[in-house]
């Protein structure tokens, strides 16, 4: 990304670690990267200002995912703001019940506006990048091809790293 062209990305979530983890991940992709622990956090940085996305947690303290949603889709002002829910409760007591409401509601449509913890950030980033309609390359890219094998080493376990050490000295 070119500068001057850095996206404002709002991460919401109320583990710290996680912040962190998707604050830097996304900088290091080249957007701008702002914080906040929990939906009514994140709605006063919203009204502050805009960002060009929201990425939120679903379970959270104060003000859960589900009713920062609502209260922006009730808000003309700030409806249009592209979103991705990223969650680990997803198909748990957490968090199952107010993520079927988003699907059924139609606020959560398509599997490309939610994402499952953990997190992998080429994953994350691309998602990211398709809801802003920014270009994320081919697979043939250098970059993106790197990025990916980088995902999948620091996922891998012990033995399927001993299967690529064994691999790459055939």
């Amino acid at each position: 990304m070119e500068k001057g062209q850095k996206k404002k990305i709002l991460v919401v979530d109320d583990e710290p670690d996680v912040r962190i983890f998707l604050k830097t991940v996304l900088i290091d992709a080249g957007f701008e990267a702002i914080t906040a622990d929990n939906g009514k956090h994140a709605l006063e940085k919203i009204k502050e200002c805009k960002p060009d996305l929201i990425s939120l947690d679903l379970v959270m303290p104060r003000m859960r995912g589900i009713t920062l949603l609502k209260c922006l889709q009730n808000n003309p002002e700030l409806s249009d703001i592209p979103f991705i829910v990223v969650t680990a409760h997803a198909h748990d007591d957490l968090g199952k019940e107010d993520f079927l409401k988003l699907k059924k509601t139609n606020i959560l449509v398509g599997s490309h506006s939610y994402i499952e913890k953990p997190i992998v950030p080429s994953e994350y980033v691309k998602r990211i990048k398709e809801k802003l309609g920014i270009d994320y390359g081919s697979e043939s890219d250098v970059e993106t091809i790197k990025a990916r094998v980088k995902d999948k080493i620091a996922t891998a376990s012990k033995g399927k790293l001993e299967e690529i050490l064994k691999l790459l000295r055939d």
